[in-house]
Formats: structure tokens, sequence, C-alpha cells
């Protein structure tokens, strides 16, 4: 057991009583001022081992049975003593690891009562833009006759894309098939279409306020990642059961890549529209034109000796070569217009499909045991030390 200051200083007291030592002698031998030595043995101060020691040396005599039980002092002079701090450490070691033990036990019993995630993952990987012979072969015709194929390269944020409100609410609006082979979504998964407990007498539930919390929610269970140097997309989904993390992260994949494409061959498809309507009036006012010259021939064969209906005929030939060549014009720019639009096509390639994960990815009760076991560790050594 400690022997208390107060117990200590009596005897020191005693000691130089019956030895009759002045204060003054005393305290210079102990290298302190008589006013600590008086607090020494009034029990007002503790005293520190290396004034032990010098009492020891100076007064061999003295005798302190219980000297072994003083506790020498982790911190001298602002510095740490380890040799000691050691042994503190290993004579305390069996609290320590019990209490360890006992931290990561609970940290891994709770684990146990938290729900089970799962995660699975999608990989995209962006199509190669590479331009056929043929192709390149039509966009050198257009830029002889001074036409330009259109340049409809797109760039998208892949991850504003995945978790835009359009997804999810896709998402959120579809029925997947769980590990049990139902049918459920995920407003129902999430429970939010029970009551509160506290809102018993609660007769109707807002469903866009439902709506609203579950895409909010959404986006917290995806998340994707877009390597700049390669173009590799991944996509990962996290729910509660590992069918639906998987459905929904193909899900998420599709649309992904069905939203892009048609984003991107939008431009070329519009033009190719209006290309197309523009052909079919044209067509049709060169079929007329050409008739009426036709019938302007047949009706003036000598036309080439009268002026004035030279003139004539000069001005509907010139009206059909004219809509000849805007026809001609107009078919070169609608079969450019499908190059484009094929082109565009293959924007995103599906590398690695969703599966079912096997593994929970959370809670991963290994690191729950490590961090709430060094929780324990810090606490039980924080306690040693200010206990000693």
């Amino acid at each position: 057991m400690e022997i208390k200051p107060t117990t200590l200083g009596q005897k020191i007291k005693r000691y130089r009583l019956i030895n009759d030592i002045r204060q003054e002698d005393m305290a210079e031998k102990l290298g302190v001022s008589r006013a600590t030595l008086i607090n020494y043995e009034k029990g007002h101060t503790s005293i520190n081992i290396d004034v032990l020691n010098r009492l020891k040396t100076n007064y061999p005599n003295f005798i302190l049975d219980d000297q072994k039980d003083i506790k020498p002092k982790i911190i001298v002079d602002n510095s740490i003593d380890f040799k000691i701090l050691y042994r503190v450490l290993i004579f305390n070691k069996k609290f320590i690891i019990l209490l360890t033990i006992l931290f990561g036990i609970s940290g891994l019993s709770g684990s146990f009562l938290l729900k089970k995630y799962y995660n699975a993952e999608i990989s995209l990987y962006p199509a190669k833009k590479d331009i056929s012979q043929g192709f390149g072969q039509f966009q050198s015709l257009a830029a002889n006759l001074g036409m330009n194929s259109a340049n409809s390269d797109q760039n998208f944020n892949i991850p504003d894309v995945v978790q835009s409100r359009l997804i999810a609410s896709k998402v959120i609006s579809q029925q997947w098939e769980n590990k049990d082979q139902k049918l459920i979504d995920l407003i129902d998964l999430w429970g939010y279409n029970n009551p509160p407990y506290y809102g018993l007498l609660t007769k109707n539930i807002d469903s866009l306020v439902i709506k609203e919390k579950a895409i909010k929610r959404f986006n917290d269970h995806v998340q994707v990642s877009e390597d700049r140097i390669s173009g590799l997309i991944k996509i990962s989904t996290t729910f509660q059961d590992p069918i639906i993390a998987s459905s929904i992260a193909n899900f998420i994949g599709s649309q992904v890549e069905l939203y892009i494409q048609k984003e991107n061959s939008a431009q070329s498809t519009k033009e190719k529209i209006f290309i197309s309507d523009r052909l079919s009036i044209v067509k049709n006012e060169l079929e007329k034109a050409e008739l009426e010259l036709k019938k302007f021939k047949e009706r003036n064969r000598g036309y080439e000796d009268s002026p004035e209906l030279f003139m004539i005929f000069s001005q509907k030939f010139r009206e059909v070569e004219a809509k000849k060549e805007v026809y001609l014009t107009l078919q070169q720019q609608l079969e450019l217009a499908r190059i484009e639009e094929v082109k565009q096509s293959p924007i995103l390639h599906i590398l690695d499909h969703a599966v079912p994960p096997i593994k929970k990815s959370f809670p991963n009760r290994r690191l729950f045991f490590i961090i709430s076991a060094l929780v324990g560790l810090i606490i039980a050594l924080f306690r040693t030390i200010i206990k000693y």
C-alpha cells in the first residue's frame, strides 16, 4: 500500500528531532529550501524520489521501511520517464488487456444490431471515336463541296448524370425483385409508406413528399467515379438487398448509356429530319419544274428561232437546274447527317455488368472490433496513467 506523504513527513521530522538536526542543515543537504522541508514535514507537498535518494545518501541511518512503495513520477522536469511509464503499464497490463477486449467485444456485438448493406458495381467504358474509311470519303466530298459535317462532340459529367433527378425518379418509380423473389419499390423498402409511431391519427400521407424524400435518399446510396485518364466509369450502389443493389446498378448504367447516346445524337437527328422534309419539298418542286419545261418544249418545238420563246425556255431551264443543284446538295447533306447519327451511336460500352454481391459491404465487423478495441486501449492507458 502507498504511504501517504504526511506519514513520511512525520518520519523525517521525528528523525530530525531525535538526531538534533536543524531544518536549515537538513534542507541544505536535501537541496531544497527550508520552507519546502517544512511543507514536507507537514504533508503539504509530495516528496520527490530524488529528494528521498539524497535523504538516504546524507543520512544512511534513516530507515524508510515503505520507501519501495513511494511512487516515482512519470513526468520529471517536463520530460517523460519512459522506463517508469513502461513499468506502470506492465504492472497494470491485466486491466489494460481486459478493458481492451471488453470494448472490442462490445463493438463487435453492436455491429450485429446494425442493418446489413450490399455493394454492387457496374463499369462503363467510352467507345472509341474511330472514323471508317467510307465516312472519311463522304466527309472529304462534303469539304470539296464547301460543306462541313456537324461536330456533335459533347462532354458529359457522368457523376451529374448518374445523380440526376431524372434517373432517381425512374429508379424510385420502378419495382425491383428482391432475394425473396418479391417485387418491391424503394419507398416500401425504406418504409416511407408506414405511418410514424407518433402519428397514429394521421389519415393521409402525402405521396409527393414521400417521393421527394426517397429521391434525396437515393443519392446517398449511389456512388460514381470517373478516371479522367482512361475514361473508365464505375457506378456502385449500396442497398440492404444484394439482388436489388445489382439490378439498380445495371439499370442506372443502361439509363446513362441511353441518355448520353440520345443527347449526343439529338443534333444530327434533328438535322436529318429537317433535311428529309426539305428534300421532299424540293423534289416535288423539281418534278413540277421539269414537267413544265417538258410541256413547253412539246408546245413550242421551234423555240430556238424565236427570241421571246427562247428566253422563256432559258428561264424554265435555269429554274430546273437550280432546283436540281439544291436537290443534290440536300441529298449529300442527308447522307452526312445519317453518317453522323450512326457515328454517334456507340458512346458508352458496358464493360462489366453488376452481379449480386455475396458478401456484405457494411457493417465490417472486423473493423468494428479493431476500432472498439483501440478505443478501449486508449481509455485503459489514459485511466492507468491518471490513476497512477
